[in-house]
């Protein structure tokens, strides 16, 4: 009755209370509380543990290219590959993003069977060299690719999480856009790995709500210091095509591949007659040993030297799944 009597004062439905209930110094000592309380109510951006320290990648020239040099804690973000058989490489170069959050909380992956069916499950040994526990992660696989934009609302909903990814085909405006809001109300990221079929529409453009999207395409690994006869480490190309408040980056399709499907210096970055930029589309590393990205040079020990048998080979301990 008193902590009633109480919001009543608050909202200003009790005022018509006699003046002696409301002078009780119980009531009172409540009612100081409640209105400390609601003047200033925190926030769940204010709640989190480092919620102004910037997601950054750690690559200069990247984060550059971000809003306030980083990504956004509770935004939504997008992850494509450059073509459907680069899908993949998406999950490494995601699960090195989660690692520079520094969070042992929870992350949630939801995946379409059809994903798992392709591309295997993940790899929980291979989690290490990002620096993330197999214990961190939930997967949740669906069915149906309809099911997939309900788990991830469901996922962004749950306390204790650090982040979400989403590995299926993309959401529509409308879902994205849902997802983006729960970011924001809760306080934490959204990773969507869209997937690509061949001859669809998947290359064209299209409506989204995410607040950076990211093109991915794997790459002659450079030498492991630890390992030198291996395939070298994980290692993409980047592009950048939408980064909403910083600065967009051309699309990594209108670079080219020489006539034997390689890649070509143009593609690096490499200055010629027709690219006068020296550095994009990025190519970085992830370095285990410091768990960073790094950028990896064209002309780096074993990068040029590695043909294509190789590279696919090397695909599986790149992206740290298995069938």
């Amino acid at each position: 009755m008193k902590t009633r009597l109480a919001l009543e004062n608050q909202t200003g439905l009790g005022r018509n209370l006699s003046d002696s209930a409301s002078k009780n110094p119980i009531v009172d000592s409540l009612e100081q509380s409640l209105k400390a309380h609601l003047t200033h109510q925190p926030t769940l951006q204010e709640q989190s543990a480092a919620p102004h320290v910037p997601w950054a990648t750690g690559v200069d020239e990247i984060d550059a290219c971000l809003p306030d040099c980083g990504l956004s804690r509770s935004g939504l973000h997008e992850i494509e590959p450059l073509t459907p058989t680069d899908m993949p490489s998406l999950s490494g170069f995601a699960f090195g993003l989660l690692s520079k959050l520094r969070s042992h909380q929870t992350i949630i992956w939801c995946v379409t069977a059809q994903q798992v069916g392709d591309y295997g499950h993940l790899y929980a040994f291979g989690l290490e060299r990002y620096g993330i526990s197999p214990a961190q992660i939930i997967i949740t696989k669906v069915n149906h690719p309809l099911h997939l934009h309900f788990a991830l609302e469901e996922a962004l909903k749950t306390d204790g999480v650090a982040a979400v990814i989403g590995e299926g085909p993309r959401p529509t405006f409308t879902g994205s856009r849902r997802l983006s809001l729960l970011c924001q109300t809760h306080a934490r990221p959204c990773v969507l790995l869209n997937a690509k079929t061949s001859g669809s529409q998947a290359d064209g453009p299209y409506g989204s709500a995410a607040l950076t999207r990211w093109q991915i395409a794997p790459t002659q690994g450079v030498e492991d210091p630890l390992d030198p006869f291996g395939p070298g480490l994980p290692t993409w190309r980047i592009a950048l095509p939408r980064a909403r408040g910083g600065r967009t980056m051309p699309d990594m399709r209108e670079t080219r591949r020489g006539p034997d499907m390689r890649e070509t210096p143009e593609q690096f970055g490499t200055p010629n007659q027709h690219n006068n930029n020296t550095s994009y589309p990025w190519r970085i590393a992830w370095d285990e040993q410091t768990l960073s990205f790094r950028k990896a040079s064209l002309f780096s020990s074993g990068a040029v030297s590695q043909d294509p048998d190789t590279i696919g080979k090397s695909r599986s301990r790149l992206v740290g799944r298995t069938g």
